[in-house]
């Protein structure tokens, strides 16, 4: 049963939060014919991917109704495929949303004609939208996006002065996931000052939901905001911390203070991959090794250099689909005029080495640059790669 609300205007709208699962599609249900194929599929994931993500912002704002017309439009061609294929459909948006979207899409009681690593993901997470429909939607990795060219315009012009403005910047990012105005007011105004309308842009209000008894909790393994489940549990929005099974920690700061945390797409498309970037910057110090982190602002990752002068470049990623990853690259790593690489590296973050080789497979598989398997890896597989090359620099200094 779903709680319908009448708007001023007449409209019937449904609250989502009131539903109480019904019928789910029907898993063993296989389409009639293997041939019923319609060359929309795609498309119409990737809409109804854009509505979901829309429709959670609306809830952050309170605002249930009406539903992101790309949402709308999104169900009611899946509908249609449902109909073409006479299988069970949705029962409209608040049924996608409180039941199918919080399936695999394999479970669907229709074909879907998508890539193979699309049929075990789901749109809805926690009823938040999952990482796939977040990569799928796009919208997220614009914003990212149109942050760090402000912060590259501002960075150029102030390059003469300080060299090293965009990567503390970045740095920021990574390590102060969640902070008060006051401490972000500090370090725009004596460290980041020329990049302070782009650092307060960076932030917004955290949720007064996520608060459990009166106060925020952060993860104990990435940094990030804590939210609560629908048992009061406190839990990340990124999953894979999860399995890290690291104490949430008390965010401390004064009552009168606000307390903001990043964007979503600085979250999602920063400061998750950030964190390996970190760490793989300090293992290769702790190897003695000369790393510069994000080189000729933001080139790509890690540039290194070893005792034999080779240079490996690195650019991390931390994505839920890898074809979705592969069909976001679209030239190889560029090279530094004034110090080339020897040898180019994708380096995956190590909270989805589980997806193992078939995610570096599909990854190779769907890019359109050209890439050799042994380009391609998890970040622990990397830091041996880096200590079997230092290993034999050493051997030849002997």
């Amino acid at each position: 049963m779903i709680h319908a609300i009448r708007t001023p205007s007449g409209q019937r709208r449904f609250d989502i939060n009131s539903y109480v699962p019904g019928t789910k599609p029907n898993r063993k249900t296989k389409a009639s014919s293997k041939n019923v194929k319609t060359t929309d599929d795609e498309s119409t994931l990737r809409q109804i991917a854009k509505g979901v993500v829309q429709y959670a912002q609306q809830i952050l704002l309170q605002k249930l109704f009406p539903y992101p017309p790309a949402l709308q439009l999104g169900v009611e061609k899946l509908q249609a495929f449902c109909v073409m294929q006479n299988k069970t459909q949705p029962q409209g948006v608040p049924d996608f949303l409180s039941n199918w979207g919080e399936l695999p899409i394999k479970d669907w009681t229709i074909e879907i004609n998508s890539p193979e690593e699309w049929k075990d993901v789901r749109f809805i997470e926690d009823q938040k939208p999952s990482g796939f429909c977040i990569e799928l939607d796009g919208s997220y990795i614009n914003e990212a996006d149109r942050i760090q060219n402000e912060v590259m315009e501002e960075v150029f012009k102030k390059s003469a002065e300080n060299p090293s403005l965009y990567v503390e910047f970045r740095r920021l990012l990574v390590t102060h996931p969640v902070i008060t105005k006051g401490d972000l007011d500090v370090k725009s105004v004596l460290e980041l000052k020329p990049l302070q309308k782009v650092l307060e842009d960076s932030y917004e209000e955290a949720p007064v939901s996520y608060k459990k008894q009166g106060k925020f909790y952060c993860c104990g393994y990435c940094g990030g905001l804590m939210h609560r489940t629908a048992d009061n549990q406190l839990k990340c929005e990124n999953k894979h911390c999860n399995k890290q099974r690291k104490e949430s920690v008390p965010f401390e700061c004064d009552k009168d203070d606000e307390v903001l945390w990043l964007k979503k797409g600085l979250r999602y498309f920063v400061h998750r991959p950030g964190c390996a970037e970190l760490r793989i910057e300090k293992r290769m110090k702790e190897l003695e090794l000369e790393v510069t982190l994000y080189p000729d602002c933001d080139k790509y990752d890690l540039h290194i250099v070893f005792p034999d002068k080779t240079v490996w470049a690195v650019d991390v990623k931390f994505w839920e689909s890898a074809y979705n990853l592969a069909h976001s690259v679209n030239e190889p790593i560029p090279k530094l005029p004034h110090q080339p690489y020897n040898e180019a590296f994708f380096v995956f973050a190590d909270e989805i080495k589980e997806y193992g080789d078939e995610y570096i497979q599909e990854f190779i598989n769907h890019c359109p640059v050209q890439f050799k398997k042994s380009q391609v890896m998890f970040e622990d597989t990397f830091i041996q790669e880096v200590e079997k090359k230092l290993i034999r620099c050493q051997s030849l200094t002997i």
